[in-house]
């Protein structure tokens, strides 16, 4: 009994030990929906990246072309007009996703510099960032506090 006791767990062992290395397999393929996370998570870096750098046209190839955003466009050249310099930091707070519809929760802080001369004006607060797709994720629009349109307030 001890004994067919001891090989039934050293059978679970063996088991375990073998779905755990495949578990953890470098080979593992990372699934569709960790791949859509990473490019959700890119297009909000490469959003606050084209934004700080002042590329215009980096920004607009976020963008879905809904008649909508041209006030936000208009308010984002105003900024780089204004603002010599820009320093924007963006954290992550919540993803929902549904369909193709996805909810960014973002809490962001920045700096908008004028001139060298002038102090900066910062300011921080917390949005929502809409994004649409599952293999190009492009802004479908924004709410809440967003950092776009500073020189306008």
């Amino acid at each position: 009994m001890i004994r067919s006791h001891l090989s039934l767990c050293s059978l679970l062992l063996l088991v375990v030990v073998l779905s755990g290395c495949q578990f953890f397999s470098s080979d593992k393929k990372v699934s569709a929906d960790h791949e859509r996370f990473e490019r959700i998570v890119q297009a909000v870096e490469t959003l606050r990246s084209a934004y700080e750098q002042q590329k215009f046209d980096a920004v607009q190839k976020l963008m879905l072309p809904l008649q909508g955003f041209q006030e936000l466009e208009g308010q984002i050249q105003r900024d780089f007009d204004t603002y010599a310099a820009i320093s924007l930091h963006v954290a992550i707070e919540r993803i929902y996703i549904k369909g193709e519809r996805i909810k960014v929760n973002v809490r962001w802080e920045g700096a908008w510099q004028r001139s060298p001369e002038v102090a900066p004006v910062t300011d921080s607060g917390h949005g929502v960032w809409v994004w649409s797709g599952t293999k190009d994720i492009l802004l479908a629009g924004v709410e809440g506090a967003i950092p776009f349109g500073k020189a306008d307030r």
